[in-house]
């Protein structure tokens, strides 16, 4: 499946994107050869189902609430949600300093139990840290689900946390190589400066 994934990543225009030359800013000041840009599927119906419905199958049956981490995670969690008929909420990545709900968008369920988190990419884990620390102390479990991984290693409370991608960086890396995409020095690199358990 990771394979399959793969696949239909790239065969979606501007999804996958290498410069090895000129390095793509991909947070404030982390530059990469590679992006791996989800939102480019937002466009595509075929393709948007299909993620949808893999990570759905992903999804614990004793999970209470589907959690989208915003912004990248928040279209697919909300079709999650709907197809498994429950409730939504949306992470912000950084605190509100106005209205109610803080870093939650909508109502956690009153009952406690397994909370998914849907994310488009686990990169650093860093945002996934502070929703599962923020569930946590809230008194819920979380798992979390997302189409792609750089395979972060990592640490703290996420490395509790049962995680689902449906494709990774190794399985891209290898697809690359059999479409002709990549060669073996763009994998060289790409396994060098994109696979977060390096840095």
């Amino acid at each position: 499946m990771k394979y399959e994934i793969a696949r239909l990543l790239f065969k979606t225009k501007e999804v996958v994107i290498l410069d090895t030359q000129n390095y793509i800013e991909v947070q404030p000041g982390i530059m990469s050869p590679m992006i791996v840009n989800i939102k480019a599927t937002l466009r595509d119906l075929k393709v948007r189902r299909r993620l949808a419905n893999e990570l759905t199958k992903r999804v614990n049956p004793e999970s209470i609430c589907i959690c989208g981490i915003e912004s990248g995670g928040s279209y697919y969690a909300a079709v999650v949600a709907d197809i498994l008929k429950k409730p939504l909420v949306l992470f912000r990545k950084e605190d509100k300093s106005y209205g109610v709900g803080d870093r939650f968008v909508g109502f956690l369920p009153k009952t406690k139990g397994l909370i998914t988190m849907i994310d488009d990419i686990l990169a650093g884990g860093m945002i996934s840290t502070s929703n599962n620390r923020a569930l946590s102390k809230q008194g819920y479990r979380s798992e979390l689900v997302v189409i792609f991984s750089y395979l972060p290693k990592l640490v703290e409370l996420m490395a509790k946390v049962r995680i689902s991608s449906l494709t990774d960086i190794n399985a891209l890396c290898e697809t690359g190589l059999k479409l002709g995409t990549f060669n073996k020095n763009d994998v060289k690199i790409i396994k060098k400066e994109c696979v977060w358990s390096n840095k």
